[in-house]
């Protein structure tokens, strides 16, 4: 494993699991926070706050790390839509400047882009198919994907499902939203008509880990097994927790009051994942057994 390792976005989600399940062989990670630092959870870190809109990079300039890990993004979709050009500069424009200096530290970087890339009308989507974004926030990904892959030559664009799990940051995550919704005798709205390949966040960030120390390069969906709704992801809470399932909702995305388009049907085909990596991504009643029990 390469000794040195910068992980942007690691007051997120996915950054801090990124944190907690660092293999034991990186002897420093670089956390590059905004507002507030993550947790080291035993490791050792050198943190970095850095707003990537600031025009002075200098102090990130000054390191010189094997890989990056680049999760940092403006990822609500409907932000991204309502700020077309605030999603161009965190999305786009951070990237082309990360990847232009991991050139010059000859880093490996590997990249989260999004299913929501495809425009949904066929599901179960393979490396090889042809982006279509449907919205601001997609269309960013796919611009930041083009240039890493024609200006990188040691880089990985990871396009994962949709993550879930026990957030490690306060800021519950969608599943934790319905759970505690549920639990307070709350109605939860829930789409029947948007299909996604939901993964246990545990499961992604040992799957980046495993591909920061491969020799792959290319474009690969890293996701859960299951192509499912969120309305059947609320009735499995409902089954495992013994929640009354009359609370749940049912709603078309037509009926919503979105801001941006969704692609209705973005499951991934993870073959290739499963074929290269030793992760087993597991299905959602597993990890929900995981993250909530």
């Amino acid at each position: 494993m390469k000794k040195t390792v910068l992980i942007t976005g690691s007051s997120g989600f996915l950054g801090r699991y990124l944190i907690k399940f660092a293999p034991s062989q990186v002897d420093c990670l670089i956390a590059q926070f905004r507002t507030k630092p993550p947790r080291s959870y035993g490791r050792k870190v050198q943190y970095l706050p850095l707003d990537f809109l600031d025009k002075n990079w200098d102090e990130l300039k000054k390191l010189h790390p094997h890989v990056v890990i680049h999760t940092a993004a403006l990822a609500s979709i409907d932000e991204c839509e309502i700020q077309p050009e605030l999603s161009w500069q965190v999305n786009v424009e951070v990237t082309r400047r990360l990847v232009d200096l991991a050139n010059q530290w000859q880093a490996r970087f590997i990249f989260l882009s999004s299913d929501v890339v495809f425009d949904g009308e066929k599901g179960n989507y393979l490396e090889s198919d042809i982006p279509n974004p449907q919205n601001k926030y997609a269309e960013a990904k796919v611009e930041a994907e083009k240039y890493i892959l024609n200006n990188h030559e040691d880089a990985v664009v990871v396009r994962p499902g949709i993550f879930y799990g026990l957030a490690l940051n306060g800021r519950p995550s969608f599943t934790e939203t319905i759970l505690k919704n549920l639990h307070a005798g709350k109605q939860v709205y829930l789409f029947t008509d948007q299909f996604r390949s939901p993964i246990l966040v545990n499961n992604l960030a040992v799957a980046l880990w495993e591909l920061a120390q491969l020799d792959f390069r290319g474009i690969i969906n890293v996701a859960g097994p299951q192509r499912v709704s969120r309305i059947q992801m609320g009735e499995l809470l409902c089954n495992m927790f013994k929640f009354d399932k009359s609370l749940l909702i049912p709603i078309r995305s037509d009926e919503a009051n979105l801001i941006a388009r969704r692609p209705l049907d973005c499951s991934l085909d993870i073959s290739l994942a499963q074929k290269i990596l030793k992760t087993t991504f597991v299905d959602c009643r597993t990890g929900f057994s995981i993250a909530y029990q």
